[in-house]
């Protein structure tokens, strides 16, 4: 399956069309055999770039060949460029892209999906930059939601918030490695504890006690609503419990991204 948009496909394949039949010399010629000009070439390089870009997403190793050979020709390496000559090149090269697409196999988000996907980097944009190791995690979940597999987008986003867990555990001094989330969610409870004794009285102690606790006690319900399913096998989900998640998780996530952000190695 290829995951990729089409809009350079539809307007190349009319592109090369319409320069064959302006190239070529007919049965009745409307004009005679002539050299390309400079505006002639400077158009044709330009899409010629358009189908490399074709070639690459579509792994077409014949079609890249085909264009090797035109931009050869138009940098004078392969004797004089006329029109009929440009005419059979693109002839060529338009029946190469066509049977290239043959047999391929290629994914259409649904529309409400795709504006989601669009615009996912937007949405993410607190997280992502609070904790930029979460990023591969927060596009594979939105991207696995919009190509409709449920499950495997919720399982990212429980990686999306392991992100955040260790920075919780790392902000009152505990680390967060291979331990399972319930140990290092009663390690951070119990740090918090410490804090509510040694922290001095005020708004300050306050705030940062409130912080503390209701993170960690949102990290129990993922923990006991989704974690432990998906992580465990136990779980099958459909789209609609796959966006609840994310809704969830990125709203979460981005309220953690004002109070913390992800450790940078020295």
């Amino acid at each position: 399956m290829i995951n990729c948009t089409i809009s350079s496909i539809a307007p190349l394949a009319a592109e090369l069309q319409l320069e064959y039949f302006c190239f070529r010399v007919t049965e009745f010629p409307l004009s005679e055999e002539r050299l390309l000009e400079d505006r002639e070439k400077e158009k044709i390089a330009g899409w010629m770039k358009v189908a490399r870009t074709v070639a690459k997403d579509f792994e077409c190793s014949a079609v890249a060949d085909r264009i090797d050979t035109i931009e050869a020709m138009l940098e004078g390496k392969r004797g004089k460029l006329t029109n009929v000559r440009m005419a059979t090149e693109l002839r060529v090269l338009l029946e190469t892209v066509r049977s290239g697409l043959n047999g391929q196999l290629i994914y259409r988000y649904p529309r409400t999906e795709a504006e989601l996907l669009k615009k996912w980097r937007d949405d993410w944009s607190a997280v992502t930059k609070a904790f930029p190791s979460a990023e591969v995690d927060a596009f594979a979940g939105v991207d696995l939601w919009a190509l409709g597999h449920a499950t495997a987008s919720v399982f990212h986003f429980m990686r999306v918030l392991e992100h955040g867990l260790r920075a919780l555990a790392r902000d009152v001094g505990r680390t967060f490695d291979i331990q399972q989330w319930q140990n290092i969610i009663d390690e951070i409870e119990s740090e918090v504890r410490e804090l509510g004794k040694r922290l001095p009285r005020g708004t300050g102690k306050n705030e940062r006690l409130q912080f503390l606790s209701e993170a960690a006690k949102e990290f129990v319900y993922f923990k006991d609503g989704w974690r432990n399913y998906v992580s465990h096998n136990r779980g099958v989900y459909d789209s609609h419990q796959a966006r609840s998640v994310m809704d969830h998780v990125r709203a979460f996530m981005t309220v953690l991204s004002y109070r913390l952000k992800e450790h940078e190695a020295a």
